[in-house]
């Protein structure tokens, strides 16, 4: 690393302060530009040094962590604070957040954990650039730029209400494949507490949307920018919290008023959700211009298919905002995907053919089935197929036309196509 970090360090015990210092002084990209002991004292010695990091107790007499940490986020916002404290429950975690924090250490902690945390946050810090040097970057394929196009992106979330249907598999690969498309793609993971996107992507979860959820007073591009992460593939990604109490920082209330920075920056804004239907997945789906319904072809999920059915009905969800999609589809059923739609009497949107070793070895090496060595397998295929349905049927729906692409024939469609049937 060229650039030399500069760090301030924050706590009421002398001793507390040292033994920080002494375990950043042997990094040759970090520099301890001073020292605090009080919460007054941070703020001024914020504001006279700027530092890129600062280390902040939570517990101190007088000012506290907290109350420091929200004066230096409106008077020096280009330093990024880390909160540290021997307690590490929810509240604490929560309130840290909120008050502008980018990172949570517990005391103690190693050497290892500081110098990561340290180097993480400052990597991933909002870049402060005029509009003049913003528009040249994105010219040059960089951060983030408001379409010229659409007014608004669409959010999609692509839920089951029963766990193993594949959600996150075609969640990822919907997504890349968009991505793929030259669409300005999101793919979030709303699972909130265990999510898998990361693992199945092969990718870091540096950041999460826990830093941009508990931010709602400074939501912009820019910091949308330096949170999310870019596949190889071209796609944008919004991490799940990295442990699994953070999720209790996100609110419903932070997820609306997240969706209204996001949509303008993407054309297409993908939610991979879990299968619990709480006040935060509720959030999602009401906030969905359309829901793409996972069943398989089982009674289980064709029992929960028709429950959640009613219970789109019961909130009033306009009937063309669900769609509904067979994964794993296969002829050799006894329950055909033609039955299906005829059980729940849903129009089928689309089938994925069943393929669990092409699909498993892409999850094993963290390669999405379209953007691998599995593009031309006919479940790569049927996905690109779904992205090039959905951006067309949302084209349609936009210019106020009414198209429908629901493909309920066996003999016919993409489904009978692969199949071979005629």
């Amino acid at each position: 690393m060229s650039d030399t970090i500069r760090v301030l360090i924050v706590d009421d015990l002398p001793e507390t302060r040292e033994n920080v210092r002494k375990l950043l002084q042997f990094e040759s990209d970090i520099e301890v530009i001073g020292q605090a002991g009080t919460g007054e004292q941070a703020i001024e010695m914020a504001q006279e040094h700027q530092p890129d990091i600062i280390l902040m107790d939570i517990n101190m007499p007088g000012i506290d962590g907290i109350g420091a940490s929200q004066k230096i986020s409106e008077l020096v916002p280009a330093s990024q604070i880390i909160i540290m404290s021997v307690q590490s429950d929810s509240d604490y975690l929560r309130r840290a957040m909120l008050a502008g924090a980018r990172d949570f250490l517990t005391k103690p902690f190693g050497g290892d954990e500081l110098v990561a945390a340290v180097r993480r946050v400052y990597a991933k810090r909002p870049a402060v650039r005029p509009t003049a040097s913003r528009a040249q970057a994105s010219a040059h394929g960089e951060g983030l730029v408001t379409k010229a196009v659409n007014a608004e992106g669409f959010v999609i979330s692509v839920f089951s209400p029963k766990g193993g249907s594949g959600c996150t598999t075609i969640a990822i690969n919907l997504a890349v494949a968009l991505a793929q498309n030259e669409y300005r793609t999101l793919l979030i993971d709303g699972s909130l507490q265990f999510g898998d996107v990361s693992v199945m992507i092969n990718m870091k979860p540096v950041t999460s949307i826990v830093d941009l959820s508990s931010r709602n007073s400074d939501l912009d591009a820019d910091l949308v920018s330096s949170v999310v992460q870019v596949h190889k593939s071209g796609l944008h990604v919004l991490m799940a919290p990295r442990r699994p109490e953070m999720s209790d920082m996100i609110t419903d209330v932070g997820l609306k008023d997240l969706m209204v920075t996001l949509r303008p920056l993407y054309d297409f804004i993908i939610i991979d959700t879990t299968s619990s239907l709480n006040d935060i997945a509720l959030t999602l789906l009401d906030e969905s211009d359309r829901i793409v319904l996972i069943t398989q072809q089982n009674l289980p999920s064709l029992k929960n298919a028709s429950r959640f059915f009613d219970l789109a009905q019961s909130l009033e969800y306009p009937p063309q905002k669900v769609w509904l999609v067979v994964n794993q589809a296969t002829n050799k059923q006894g329950i055909s995907v033609k039955d299906i739609g005829e059980a729940l009497k849903r129009p089928i949107f689309m089938a994925i053919p069943e393929d669990p070793l092409t699909v498993s070895t892409a999850i094993d090496q963290g390669v999405p089935v379209v953007f691998g060595n599995s593009k031309k397998r006919p479940v790569s295929l049927a996905i690109n197929k779904l992205a090039v349905n959905i951006a067309n049927e949302l084209s349609v729906d936009r210019s106020g036309e009414d198209g429908n692409v629901a493909e309920t024939d066996e003999g016919g469609g993409l489904f009978g196509k692969l199949f071979g049937k005629r």
